[in-house]
């Protein structure tokens, strides 16, 4: 089996799973500017826009981007970067 066809047929079990996620709104500049962030330091992460998702949090979120893990909020806004630093 070639390289490219590994890539095709890889199981998707390895993947590594992500531990944190990021809930977001739509045309959020803070939302776009942090998943830029994670992507371009390979960090594994779920994104969820939290105004279309029906798995809601069992807390309230007041503002977007949210880094959250497991039941925790970690960060809000831009400062998930400092956080992540």
């Amino acid at each position: 089996m070639n390289f490219l066809q590994k890539l095709l047929f890889r199981k998707k079990n390895n993947k590594p799973k992500a531990e944190i996620t990021i809930y977001y709104r739509k045309l959020c500049q803070d939302c776009d500017k942090v998943k830029d962030y994670l992507d371009q330091h390979k960090i594994a992460y779920n994104y969820i826009d939290c105004e279309e998702d029906e798995n809601s949090l069992p807390f309230p979120i007041i503002a977007t981007p949210a880094l959250v893990k497991g039941n925790e909020l970690l960060a809000y806004g831009v400062d998930i970067i400092r956080y992540l630093k």
